[in-house]
């Protein structure tokens, strides 16, 4: 039996896509209701897995979202994962078990805010069950320079999509980085979703 149409099923894995971004996946207003509430709430200096502060791996603000804190954006969040894992990766996931990470990346003209080249896939606790990352682009990328996300799938580089409101999805073993904002200000925010050890 031939198939027909699209039900929404995942390609083959030779056929998938590494990155995938939905463009306005939020709107402008649902932009700034999130940088507005990270704001009101206090950012705090990013630190790495463990708590740990290293000055040369990243810099920025952020403020940890439960999935409680923001529900309409939780389930918003929970509708985006269904679609690009049933559309494109088809990843064996049980959802988001760490909150949401809003971030501000603050430019300066001698090299601002950024976070350099990364996996989010650790060897233990939380980090060891990251299969998709996701990155939300929250800013109007008018109001700042630099800061582009860099997908490194293949060992070539790949700018991802500015615009506001776009939601960019690789597997957390993929090597990214944020450039470093060299003027304005950047939010983002990031999320991942977990599951089984990949075999």
């Amino acid at each position: 039996m031939t198939p027909r149409g699209d039900i929404g099923l995942a390609p083959p894995l030779a056929a998938r896509e590494t990155v995938v971004t939905l463009p306005d996946f939020l709107s402008a207003e649902e932009c700034e209701r999130l940088t507005a509430f990270g704001e009101s709430e206090g950012m705090a200096p990013g630190r790495l897995t463990g708590g740990v502060m290293v000055s040369g791996i990243r810099s920025a603000s952020t403020l940890w979202l439960d999935d409680d804190t923001l529900p309409w954006f939780t389930d918003r969040m929970i509708e985006g994962l269904a679609l690009l894992n049933r559309r494109w990766f088809d990843f064996a996931l049980m959802g988001f078990d760490e909150g949401f990470q809003l971030l501000r990346y603050d430019g300066a003209a001698d090299g601002g805010d950024f976070y350099d080249w990364h996996i989010d896939i650790g060897r233990k606790g939380l980090n060891a069950s990251r299969k998709l990352s996701l990155v939300l682009q929250l800013s109007d990328p008018a109001d700042y320079e630099g800061g582009t996300l860099e997908v490194n799938a293949d060992g070539t580089p790949a700018a991802q999509p500015l615009a506001r409101g776009s939601l960019t999805a690789f597997p957390s073993y993929v090597l990214h980085r944020v450039a470093p904002v060299t003027s304005g200000r950047r939010y983002s925010l990031a999320a991942w979703a977990h599951g089984p050890a990949f075999r």
